[in-house]
């Protein structure tokens, strides 16, 4: 049986750090394994760490299940194979940064969020083939893909799940936070009573 591991929730918190899950790929290091994602994201800097692990076993299938958003999407982009159930979807975007200071300060650390961009940027750009411009522009805009669409450009390998009655559960946020959200995720966050912008998508 292949070894498998879910990732659900916030990159960064809980299971999901670099080290728990380096320590699961250093477990099964000479094997294929399967990793479930469902998560709207987390911290920028684990979801690169977390793709550099997926790169580094070179043979992690990653299975997206409900959303990959943010730092999860870019995680995902370090597995040899990414298949994504019909019911999913995967955002990229910029990263960002709660941030106080004096104008030095704050200069610095858009400095740093710029270089993020570059760097996420290239590794979004590696692992589909659209040049960085393109990818960049995409970010900027804060893109979602469906399963469909993620196929289409190279965000997957493959799609499952498509003779499912019942998609799979997306992973529990705010999704009227993000700039521009699918409408079925806002309105689901509102229904479920995570959404704190409830007027816009009522």
């Amino acid at each position: 049986m292949t070894p498998a591991l879910h990732i659900h929730g916030p990159i960064g918190e809980g299971e999901n750090t670099p080290a728990a899950i380096g320590a699961f790929l250093s477990e099964n290091s000479a094997v294929s394994v399967t990793v479930a994602i469902n998560s709207f994201g987390g911290i920028a800097s684990d979801g690169a760490a977390i793709m550099a692990l997926f790169e580094q076993h070179g043979r992690v299938q990653a299975e997206v299940i409900g959303v990959a958003a943010s730092a999860a999407s870019l995680m995902v982009m370090g597995a040899a194979e990414i298949t994504m159930h019909t019911a999913a979807h995967m955002m990229i975007h910029e990263p960002s940064n709660l941030a106080w200071g004096t104008a030095e300060d704050l200069r610095r650390e858009a400095d740093m969020l710029e270089k993020l961009c570059e760097t996420y940027g290239a590794a979004y750009s590696r692992a589909t083939g659209h040049p960085v411009e393109r990818i960049r522009a995409w970010m900027a805009a804060e893109t979602w893909l469906t399963a469909d669409e993620a196929l289409t450009l190279n965000f997957c390998n493959s799609i499952f799940g498509a003779d499912e009655a019942t998609p799979e559960p997306v992973a529990q946020f705010d999704y009227t936070r993000f700039k521009s959200p699918p409408v079925e995720l806002a309105q689901l966050a509102v229904r479920k009573g995570w959404a704190g912008n409830v007027a816009e998508y009522s």
